[in-house]
């Protein structure tokens, strides 16, 4: 069934609408919360969590992409989770990928703006790794997206992990030199 169909069975309340998203998509899910949560469990509540929040949302909200919207909030669940299961600890390779970027992004203030500042920062996100190589892009969103380790980058792709890390580097410096000039940073 195509994305419209399952779309237009959720704005007309059909709970067959839950069941042919989740027979299409739960898998993509799954990947999704499993790349962040160590514990299959933990995983699998986020993918149910996942198809209750977009029942929940459409209507009103009406996603063009209804995997993109699906897996943003799995991904969202999936990091609140992990979040609230390692409150204390600070050791794994989502946390030190996180840090890597950090330094990287500007920082939003708590006024009205940051929805407005959220919405441009995403356009040039997206804008910036559009310029990337496929090859840097791939690192890039498998490191900061997924989260995944360099080994893990390095295996998949058959290179040496000094190459993923020097691509990162190379990724994460043009990204701040780029966030500078569009005056993100002041």
């Amino acid at each position: 069934m195509q994305d419209k169909q399952i779309i237009a069975l959720f704005k007309a309340r059909s709970e067959t609408a839950v069941l042919h998203a989740q027979t299409k998509y739960s898998a993509l899910c799954f990947a999704i919360a499993s790349r962040i949560l160590p514990d299959k469990r933990d995983a699998e509540e986020c993918v149910n969590d996942a198809f209750l929040r977009v029942w929940e949302s459409i209507p009103p909200e009406c996603p063009v992409s209804l995997s993109a919207y699906l897996g943003r909030i799995t991904r969202n669940l999936a990091l609140d989770r992990y979040s609230y299961n390692h409150a204390k600890k600070r050791n794994s390779d989502l946390l030190e990928a996180f840090e890597e970027l950090e330094p990287c992004l500007p920082c939003c203030s708590s006024d009205g703006e940051d929805a407005l500042i959220r919405e441009d920062f995403r356009k040039f996100i997206n804008h910036f790794l559009r310029t990337l190589s496929s090859e840097n892009r791939h690192y890039f969103i498998r490191r900061y997206w997924y989260g995944e380790s360099v080994k893990e980058i390095s295996l998949f792709f058959r290179v040496s992990e000094e190459k993923v890390k020097s691509s990162l580097f190379r990724s994460r410096n043009k990204l701040r030199h780029a966030l500078e000039k569009e005056g993100f940073f002041l």
